[in-house]
């Protein structure tokens, strides 16, 4: 109910000053966790850990940096504003169904944000997989959520039968929306039909929670995270690879960064499938590198589309030439989707392949064909659109101080953090 009547309030009277309003509450509530860390509760259906007030900070972070980048964010804002903070809820959650409402209730703004502020021919279709994989997948999770509810006890929790069965049905909603290869077909749809505001969010954010689905119920369904462990880190490994390879012949700019986040989201999956002591650190490290990184590239994607009107990476070449500065900034950001030093989506890549090879030595075979496919199609990318003979056809236009900014703030976090962890764990 809470959340209903938030969103009438929002759509009815959304404003800039609102908008502030809304920033400065949810950051209040984040700065009091600094007063008392490590675990905080807010109230009977609010809590704040190390885990939420990071994916919160980042939520915040990526808000701002969309207020700053959009070109028409006064048309969105009522539509951003509701998925902000329906995913603050999401992160803050502390009972089940709460978190699934919420969850679930994210969809509603995203999809109107694709449909009615898209330009795309097809943003309707994109919608509709976007919701029907979404909405599918998250009906056997309402299911176990209530059967869990009633049955709140030891021995339910602990039912090993109990779990082998329940478990799989828990998972697979956050399966899709991260998303696993395999049920990843509405990503790329999503990202190629969205506006840029939708592409940031969706990739910065919407994936994350997925993610932190499956490091909240890890204490309740450890003994079905154990069985369901071979066959979803397989998965992920080859389905990773997969992605990868399919970014080397990826010619839309969109579509090729929305593989590379399922590539992505796979090394997290076998992050916290490898079930180690540091697991959900190099998982956590890892959503947040990827989600600024992804950020930058989506917004640095549409500044290249606004020179030339395309996003085919056959048409569009010889940005160097045109404007050298923003060759600097598409060199950092393809670096960091590399995950090369001293950025944490390095140190949280390491930290990830050596819970796989504890688990198992034979992933790393995989896992190196992914690091590879991964350097490769970066490298591509980066001398397609910079290097090579320019563009008779390109319109040039600047971007201004203003959008470098935006690249610096998105940069920053990943090579500073590392000096202060603690803000994070």
């Amino acid at each position: 109910m809470t959340l209903l009547i938030m969103f009438v309030l929002l759509y009815k009277f959304n404003t800039l000053k609102i908008n502030l309003i809304i920033v400065m509450f949810m950051m209040t509530i984040l700065m009091t966790y600094f007063v008392n860390p490590p675990f905080m509760i807010l109230n009977s259906w609010m809590f704040l850990d190390s885990t939420s007030m990071s994916l919160n900070l980042l939520t915040i972070s990526i808000f701002l940096l969309i207020s700053m980048a959009s070109f028409k964010f006064f048309e969105i804002s009522k539509l951003l504003t509701m998925i902000t903070m329906t995913i603050f809820i999401v992160f803050l959650a502390n009972d089940m169904l709460t978190f699934y409402i919420s969850f679930e209730l994210v969809l509603i703004p995203t999809f109107l944000l694709i449909t009615m502020k898209s330009n795309q021919p097809e943003r309707l279709q994109a919608s509709l997989y976007l919701l029907m994989y979404t909405i599918t997948a998250s009906l056997p999770l309402l299911l176990m959520i209530i059967i869990f509810m009633k049955n709140l006890n030891m021995t339910f929790i602990m039912s090993t039968n109990k779990q082998y069965l329940l478990g799989p049905l828990f998972v697979l909603a956050f399966l899709v929306k991260m998303p696993m290869f395999f049920t990843h077909i509405w990503l790329p749809k999503a990202h190629v039909e969205a506006p840029m505001e939708g592409s940031m969010i969706l990739a910065a954010i919407l994936l994350k929670m997925g993610a932190y689905g499956l490091i909240r119920f890890m204490p309740f369904l450890m003994k079905s995270y154990l069985m369901m462990s071979p066959w979803l880190m397989s998965t992920s490994l080859i389905g990773g690879a997969s992605a990868s390879l399919t970014c080397t012949y990826q010619k839309d700019l969109k579509a090729l960064i929305a593989y590379s986040s399922v590539s992505h989201m796979a090394l997290v999956i076998c992050s916290l499938f490898s079930m180690k002591s540091n697991c959900i650190m190099s998982a956590m490290l890892l959503l947040i590198g990827h989600g600024l990184t992804s950020s930058a590239l989506f917004f640095m994607v549409t500044i290249a589309y606004q020179l030339h009107f395309t996003r085919n990476t056959m048409a569009f070449k010889g940005l160097i030439n045109y404007i050298p500065n923003l060759t600097f900034w598409w060199f950092m950001f393809t670096t960091m989707n590399i995950a090369a030093p001293p950025s944490i989506n390095f140190f949280s890549e390491i930290s990830i392949i050596n819970n796989s090879m504890m688990w198992n030595m034979s992933t790393l075979i995989l896992l190196m064909a992914m690091i590879m496919l991964t350097a490769t199609f970066s490298y591509m990318l980066y001398s397609s659109l910079n290097h090579a003979s320019p563009s008779l056809k390109m319109l040039y236009q600047s971007p201004t101080t203003k959008h470098f900014l935006n690249m610096l703030i998105h940069l920053l976090p990943l090579l500073l953090l590392l000096s202060k962890m603690e803000l994070l764990f």
